[in-house]
């Protein structure tokens, strides 16, 4: 065996070791050569970071023949002191799962930097990367949610891996990600995937592009995605997420009362991916829904405002909602908002079903009781009571388990107003 050649068994070896047992090391040659072996950097967390330090600038200080390194937590890190060789350099980390599959991560760096010494020492990068159960839990660490503005659905829309991409300010580049099959358990697996930050300074996920087509067996690769830089000490945590599985849009508010007699319904989005429209939906009765509206979306990650105008005649309690149809013909429904009609009265009672369940809502003055009797198809009392309604808004609820699921005729009455209703009761 040549003397070449126990230079880098013997180099390769102490680093496993120093990676082992030290939080920091720091290479001497001139490259890191892996030639079938494998560096398995370990016990390092978010608070207590371990890290395996290439301190040149060189896109040849890592060379890869086979075999790779093994992060697979947070806290394991290949810290990257990149230097502007040229414009247009890319650097390779050699990451790897176990001893299977090859996982490069690769930045395409496409600017100098600048500033007393930053030849050698500029730019520096710090990546993580690991696997994670279906469910892609535990989250990194500063992840709060995984919906929300470009958010996921971390069951179904986000490739079960993680990368932590820590940058300097100087760092202006793409990168590219590589991922197991057997990681994508996505619902449409298939799709085409984009990269996404968690976004620290906003608490919130935001698009930062990428594309590669999704795969089950063998390893994906999703290329380009824009990397943000933070600094070195400030959590920047990345997913892979389909754009086929469009993410929700993250309503920030949702209202409706009387304008110059007329309903004003106002609504706000923080951003909207691949929505198709949205529907303004109401019900009266909270069963049956009507589109009274349709809007266009701009499908921009920022703030959307919307709002419609029209002349209800009603004379009771209007629920609204708001259904996202989305281009892959999946919707998604807000959540239910109310108002009162224009010019209504101080006393307002009416009543919806749920399954086996009326739930009886009143907006009073002052606090009354209010009657209640219950009548089937033909006329027949099947169920009578009375409670006390609170003052202001107040729902009350009344479970019905021993009927038979069939329509039937409501009636609530206070001293000052009555509701008669014809409510579908379904006995689950």
């Amino acid at each position: 065996m040549s003397n070449r050649l126990n230079t880098y068994i013997v180099h390769i070896i102490s680093t496993i070791i120093f990676v082992l047992f030290s939080t920091i090391i720091y290479g001497q040659n001139n490259s890191l050569v892996l030639n079938g072996a494998y560096i398995n950097i370990s016990n390092g967390t978010w608070a207590n970071p371990v890290y395996l330090v290439v301190n040149s600038g060189q896109p040849a200080a890592i060379l890869r023949n086979s075999g790779h390194i093994i992060s697979e937590k947070e806290g394991n890190f290949v810290q990257w002191n990149t230097s502007d060789v040229t414009v247009t350099t890319d650097y390779t980390i050699p990451f790897g799962y176990s001893n299977s599959d090859y996982l490069p991560f690769t930045v395409h760096k496409n600017s100098v930097g600048s500033g007393a010494g930053h030849v050698n020492n500029a730019s520096p990068l710090a990546v993580s990367t690991w696997g994670t159960p279906a469910n892609n839990t535990p989250w990194a660490n500063s992840v709060t949610t995984m919906t929300g503005p470009n958010g996921a659905d971390e069951l179904s829309s986000v490739i079960d891996r993680w990368w932590q991409v820590l940058a300097d300010a100087n760092v202006s580049a793409t990168f590219d990600v590589t991922y197991r099959g057997s990681e994508n358990t996505t619902t449409s697996s298939g799709g085409i995937f984009n990269g996404q930050l968690f976004d620290i300074s906003t608490n919130q996920w935001v698009t930062v592009a990428g594309s590669g087509t999704g795969v089950t067996t063998g390893t994906g690769t999703v290329t380009n995605i824009n990397l943000i830089p933070h600094g070195l000490s400030t959590s920047s945590p990345y997913v892979l997420t389909s754009n086929i599985s469009p993410l929700p849009i993250e309503l920030i508010s949702f209202t409706a009362g009387c304008t110059d007699n007329q309903i004003h319904i106002k609504w706000a989005d923080a951003s909207e991916t691949n929505v198709m429209n949205i529907e303004l939906q109401k019900s009266y009765d909270m069963n049956s829904w009507t589109t009274i509206y349709v809007a266009s979306p701009s499908n921009q990650n920022t703030t959307i405002y919307y709002d419609y105008d029209y002349v209800e005649t009603a004379d009771r309690i209007i629920y609204y909602r708001l259904k996202t149809n989305n281009n892959d013909g999946m919707s998604d429904l807000s959540e239910e908002i109310y108002t009162l009609p224009c010019g209504a009265g101080s006393e307002i009672l009416t009543a919806f079903s749920e399954g086996n369940t009326i739930h009886v809502h009143s907006v009073f003055e002052n606090s009354a009781t209010v009657n209640y009797t219950l009548y089937d198809i033909q006329g027949k009392m099947v169920a009578e009571g009375k409670y006390n309604a609170g003052q202001g808004d107040m729902f009350f609820s009344i479970h019905l388990e021993q009927l038979s699921s069939a329509i039937y005729i409501f009636r609530a009455e206070s001293s000052s107003t009555t509701c008669n209703q014809k409510l579908l009761i379904k006995n689950l």
